[in-house]
C-alpha cells in the first residue's frame, strides 16, 4: 500500500505541474485554441534532440552521447487529438564512456500527453508528462562489473515552443519534475527525484508537424 501511494502522489503531483503550467500561460495571455479554429488537428508530430560531448585530460577521457544527458528529453511521435492536445510514444538513450570503457547506458520508452496554450502566432507555453518503462546497464560500485538495471520514471516538464513555419519548431525545456526509480539484483532498487530548475533539467529539442490527410479549399493548413 505504501509503495502505491507513492505512485499515486506523483501522478498527482505531475497532473498539478500540468495545470500550474496552464494556469502561467493563461496569466501570460495564452488561450486555448477552439477545435473550429485552423490548427494541428489531426496532425502527427516528431521530435527529439541528439547530445554529443567529450572531455580529454592528460591523464583521462570522457564522453556522452544520447537523446540528452541521464536520457531527459526523448525522441517521439505524437498525433494531435485537438488543436492543443497531443498523445504518444516516445523512446530515449543515454550512455557515458570512461577512458574508452562504457561505464553506464540507459534506454527508455512509454507514452506522452502533452496539452498547450498559445501565446500569441509565434510562441507557446507546453506541458508534458512522460511515463517510461527503463532499463540499461551501469558499471557496479563494488566490483569491475556492469550490472543490468530495470525500472521506470513518471516525469512532468514545461516547454516553451517557437514556431519556424512550415510545421517546425523549437522547444525549450526549462524545470522538471521527476522521479526515476530502478533496480539491479546486485544492488537493489535506487531512487533519483529531480524537482526545480537547473542545468540539468534544461534541454532543447526540435519538432516538425506533418500532416498525411488530403488538403483541399476548404481544409488547407
Amino acid at each position: 500500500m505504501k509503495y502505491f501511494n507513492k505512485k499515486a502522489l506523483s501522478f498527482v503531483v505531475a497532473g498539478t505541474s500540468m495545470m500550474s503550467v496552464q494556469l502561467h500561460a493563461q496569466f501570460l495571455g495564452g488561450r486555448r485554441l477552439k477545435d473550429n479554429e485552423e490548427g494541428p488537428k489531426g496532425q502527427f508530430m516528431i521530435y527529439g534532440s541528439f547530445d554529443y560531448s567529450k572531455t580529454n585530460a592528460p591523464s583521462s577521457s570522457n564522453s556522452s552521447v544520447g537523446t540528452s544527458a541521464n536520457a531527459g528529453v526523448p525522441i517521439g511521435i505524437g498525433y494531435f487529438f485537438n488543436n492543443n492536445d497531443v498523445i504518444g510514444i516516445n523512446y530515449a538513450y543515454a550512455q557515458n564512456v570512461s577512458d574508452h570503457r562504457t561505464i553506464y547506458k540507459q534506454n527508455e520508452a512509454g507514452i506522452w500527453y502533452s496539452p498547450s496554450v498559445t501565446l500569441g502566432k509565434y510562441f507557446a507555453l507546453i506541458g508534458q508528462v512522460d511515463a517510461h518503462y527503463v532499463w540499461g546497464q551501469k558499471l557496479s560500485d563494488s566490483s569491475d562489473a556492469m550490472n543490468n538495471f530495470t525500472g521506470y520514471r513518471l516525469r512532468a516538464y514545461p516547454l516553451f515552443a517557437i514556431f519556424l513555419g512550415g510545421g517546425w519548431a523549437l522547444k525549450f525545456k526549462f524545470a522538471e519534475l521527476s522521479m526515476l526509480q530502478t533496480k539491479t539484483k546486485q544492488e537493489g532498487w535506487t531512487k533519483t527525484y529531480v524537482a526545480g530548475i537547473s542545468a540539468s533539467t534544461f534541454g532543447v529539442g526540435i519538432s516538425k508537424n506533418i500532416d498525411f490527410r488530403k488538403k483541399n479549399k476548404d481544409h488547407d493548413y
